[in-house]
Parts: C-alpha cells; structure tokens; sequence
C-alpha cells in the first residue's frame, strides 16, 4: 500500500471563516434547496428526511440530515489498485496525484506535434504511460474513444483502461445503465463481483448541474454504492457564471451542493465511501472560456480542502493542468502551481496531469513533465526530519573547521533520501548540456515516452483476465442500442 506523504500546512481560511462558509452552506440547503429532477433520487431524499416538494422537484435538507450524513461517510478508507502495491489510503491530509480526467476530444501527438482528435489507440497509449510513470497513483483520461459510435464511448474507454493498468481508475458513467457497465467491465478486469466488492478499484465520478440541481446523471450513485465501490460527488460552480464571482460565494454554494451529494450517498446506502470533490473553475471575462489554471482558482481549491478537512473527508480537485496550448513555460508555470499548492494543502486526490488547453486536449509530453515536478513536491511535502541522527551534531564535530563532508560515512547513509534526484529536468554543466544536442525539456518528455512506450515487457494484465475484459465488451457492446441517424443498430 502507498501511504501518501502529508499535507495540509497551507491554510488560507482561519477557523471562523471555515465556520462561516459551513454556516452559509447549511442556509443554503436548509432555505433555498435545491432542484432534483431524477424521480428515483428524489424518493431517497423523501425517504431520508429533507423536505420534499414533489411538484417543484426541490429539495430542502435540515441540518441534522447533513450532520448525521457526515457522521457515516467514512474518514479513511482503501482505494485499491488490482496489484495491492498501489493500493491507496485516502484520509485527510495525505496526497496523491492521478493523471487526466474525463474523456476530452483532441490529442497532442508526441510524435507529429499535431493536435487531432482522441482515438482508442491514444487511451491504450496514455494507460501505459500512466502504468509506467512512478509518480502517477491513479488513472483517468486525457483522450477519448473519437472513432467510436457515441452510445458506446463509455464502454470502449473502460476497456481501454483496465486493459492497459492495474492502478486505481476514476472514471465517469453519464447514466444508471453505464454506471453497471463500468462495474460489469471493472468486475471482469478484478476476476468476478466478489473481488471487486472485496477490493473495490474503481471509483464513480458524477457531478450534479451547477447552480443546485441533481439530475438522471447522478442516478449511477445507485449502483456503486450498492456494491460498496467509492463514489465522487464533484460539484464545479463556475466562478461568475455558474456560481457567484466571489470566491467565499462559490465556496458556500460549492460546499453545499457537495454536502447534498454526501448526503445522498448515506441515505442510498450508510457507509457508502465518499469523497468530496468541489471543483473551483473560473469564467475568464475576457475570453468566456474556463479556466483551469487562474490564480484565484488555485487559492479556491485550498480553501476547499481545508473545508474537506473540517469534515474528515478525502477530497478531489483539479491542479495539475493547464491553460496553455503548447508544453511550454506557460505550461510548466501552471501545472507546478497548482501541483504544489495542492499538496501543501493536503488535498488528497489531484487530478489533470498532462491536461492541457483548459480540459479540451491531453499532452503526453505534460504528463511526463508533471510527473517529475510531483515528485519534487512530494519531496517538498516530506519535510525536514529532526532527529539526533540527522542533526549531525556528532558528524560536524568529527569533520570540524575547514574539512568536508563527501567522503563521511553519515553523507553516504543520507544523501540518497535527503536530496532529491531529477529524472528528467537538467543539472549538467552547460558544456555537457551542448554535447547532447541542447534538448528542451519538451524534447527530453518525448525521448522517456518513447521508452517507455518501445519497452517489450510483459502486460501488466494475465491472459485469462484480458479475455474476461474482451468478453465483457463483447457482450455489453452487443447489448447496448446504437443510434445512426433514424436506425438502431445493434
């Protein structure tokens, strides 16, 4: 199991704004409710307590509700990888970093540097490189099935991932019906229901509309929670347009649509495991397009994580992708950004390494370049150890004035865990750096993705395995109606 380093020194709310936002998030849900338009998800609100209008599909939810909700959402739990190595304790304030996100609808080739669309040859290739990549704790997207019909783009981008990683999988299920898709296929990938229900490797990612309303889209919480697999709710109010342009206002509404969703999950099943997710995204008024790099973006999704902690709760965000369209300075400044405060802040699961162009395209390039700017803030995050070993006290007085420490037994037992050795960044001299062809870091990415990509080793995935995964395809692609303009195929 990995045990993520710690987080959570950077605190941008003192403890009574944290009280105020909670406050204004009860108010919110206790007076203005919310809208639920799913007939099914409104009966379990009934049922549960809140207050219920059937006509107006809106509903309120007393505190009590909300504070009993917080009392059954677990505070830790496992998130397993099918190889119990990367098995995974998400608690406050550990951190761990995943790449990509949902599915997106362009590529940047790494070896033409065309921007294209997504295929299903470019899923396969960024699950390997994510396998691969040390720094990469758990798998979503940063491509998508293009070439496949729509009714069937969730299914094949299962496939994709559980084929090619045994690393835990985020992933999303626009509809009850996916949702028992994705855990048909993620049964298939584990060897049967019983060791997915034991060792649950997938996690749900729904979110409801912002401002305050849950839909059909969030129905697929029925059937994780039913077989015990982690949901996570993230709610994304967009900063002056979906939610209000301050960001204590899109806090209070964020947490309160977040607080409904953990809410829900507890009246389906108690116990069910949770994470709270509120994405933090921004409206730039000059160009109408959402950020996924702003400034006030980064310093939002801090506050919300200090929120998270209030309540015990892992808690998911963006905060390694990126706005610019080029791996570039831009690029770089970005994702170290909002990977370091991230991780100062002890937000537990960052998503969008390797996302690129505010979520519309994925870079492989980026992803490697994220992978070693995370390690150097897990280095950072790691801390200073005192201890009488590393005080060194004795070691200073047995070198003294004017000696050195290279050849010293303590410098040899250290130096390996105290410095921290780039991968991939540059520390040769300017001569040797000519010598090799003066790369760009960019250059250096493609060069690691080729190896990795070009080694031979075996598939991550036992044979018997891949053909239960091919099966389950099969069977469920079969079943699933295809719309091609006024003709279902099958």
């Amino acid at each position: 199991m990995k045990l993520g380093p710690k987080g959570g020194v950077l605190n941008p709310l003192s403890a009574s704004e944290v009280g105020r936002i909670h406050e204004a998030s009860l108010h919110i849900l206790e007076e203005c409710g919310l809208r639920c338009l799913s007939p099914s998800l409104l009966q379990v609100f009934s049922q549960g307590g809140a207050q219920v209008n059937g006509k107006t599909q809106m509903v309120r939810i007393r505190r009590e509700v909300v504070a009993r909700a917080l009392e059954l959402a677990p505070q830790s739990f496992v998130f397993h990888g099918r190889d119990p190595a990367y098995d995974l304790r998400l608690e406050q304030p550990r951190v761990y970093f995943g790449l990509g996100g949902s599915a997106v609808p362009l590529f940047l080739d790494h070896e033409t540097g065309e921007l294209r669309p997504s295929r299903m040859a470019d899923m396969v290739t960024v699950t390997r490189v994510g396998q691969a990549l040390s720094q990469v704790d758990f798998v979503m997207s940063l491509a998508s099935a293009g070439e496949v019909p729509e009714q069937l783009h969730y299914l094949y981008e299962y496939h994709a991932i559980l084929s090619n990683t045994v690393k835990p999988v985020i992933y999303s299920a626009p509809s009850r019906p996916d949702a028992a898709m994705f855990l048909q296929m993620a049964a298939a990938a584990c060897g049967g229901e019983a060791a997915l229900r034991a060792r649950p490797s997938v996690m749900l990612f729904t979110q409801p509309v912002s401002p305050l309303e849950i839909g059909d889209y969030n129905e697929g919480m029925f059937e994780f929670a039913a077989w015990g697999v982690p949901i996570l709710y993230s709610p994304a109010p967009m900063l002056g347009a979906s939610g209000p342009a301050t960001l204590a206002g899109a806090l209070a509404q964020g947490n309160a649509e977040n607080l409904a969703g953990v809410v829900l999950s507890q009246l389906i099943r108690p116990g069910t495991p949770i994470v709270y997710g509120v994405h933090t995204p921004v409206l730039d008024m000059k160009t109408a397009r959402c950020t996924y790099a702003g400034t006030e973006q980064a310093l939002a999704r801090s506050a919300m994580a200090q929120l998270a902690r209030s309540y015990g709760l892992p808690v998911f965000c963006t905060g390694a992708g990126c706005d610019a369209k080029a791996v570039d300075a831009q690029a770089a400044a970005e994702a170290t950004m909002g990977i370091f405060l991230n991780a100062l802040s002890g937000l537990t699961l960052t998503q969008t390494m390797g996302t690129m162009g505010s979520g519309t395209f994925g870079s492989l390039e980026m992803l490697v370049i994220c992978d070693e700017i995370v390690a150097m803030a897990n280095r950072v995050i790691a801390g200073v150890e005192v201890s009488e070993e590393t005080l060194a006290v004795d070691t200073i007085g047995e070198v003294g004035p004017g000696g050195h420490f290279l050849d010293h037994e303590h410098t040899l037992r250290h130096f390996r865990r105290e410095f921290f050795f780039p991968r991939l960044f540059d520390r040769e001299g300017i001569e040797a750096w000519r010598d090799a062809g003066s790369p760009r870091v960019e250059e250096v990415a493609r060069a690691r993705l080729r190896q990795i990509l070009g080694a031979q080793a075996e598939s991550v995935i036992p044979p018997t395995i891949q053909q239960a995964l091919d099966a389950c395809l099969a069977r469920l692609a079969q079943a699933t109606p295809v719309i091609e303009g006024r003709k279902v195929l099958r």
